[in-house]
């Protein structure tokens, strides 16, 4: 977060030193980007542009994800007939830290559809409510690769 928050400043100091405007300001945060990427290599070995690629990678398939099934949910309210098929997913999250947990319940929710109704007391399990869950192990293999989406994406 904070080489991100330097390549936006670089960017406005790029600005500062010229015109303000849009192309300007791209043109800036692309040369910080590789300013930021440098000195994250030299300093952390880690490197910046990868993960912010990883991370727009995620960006994509979470919408194209948000996009289906919200056509879906759609289309259930606009039809008569319904076709949805509820249950209750137990899911495990063991290992998992605070913050994947959180992160990976707000994602879960945060599609239509679906709903993280509780966790275990002993925290090893995540319980989900999906609407179209015709095979349970269907369902959990959705769930895992949106698990796996975002540990890779977010997460690396």
């Amino acid at each position: 977060m904070i080489r991100f928050l330097l390549n936006i400043g670089l960017a406005v100091v790029w600005c500062a030193l010229s015109t303000f405007d849009g192309w300007n300001f791209l043109g800036g945060f692309l040369v910080g980007a590789v300013v930021v990427s440098a000195y994250a290599r030299a300093t952390s070995g880690e490197p910046y542009i990868s993960r912010a690629l990883r991370l727009f990678r995620f960006l994509v398939y979470f919408c194209k994800l948000l996009v289906q099934t919200n056509w879906q949910v759609a289309w259930e309210v606009l039809t008569p007939k319904m076709h949805q098929k509820p249950r209750i997913i137990r899911f495990s999250i063991e290992g998992m830290s605070e913050v994947e947990r959180t992160t990976l319940a707000n994602a879960i929710t945060l599609t239509p559809g679906t709903l993280v109704v509780d966790l275990s007391p002993d925290e090893r399990w995540m319980y989900v409510h999906c609407m179209y869950a015709k095979d349970r192990e269907v369902a959990k293999q959705e769930i895992d690769d949106l698990w796996n989406h975002l540990r890779k994406g977010v997460f690396a």
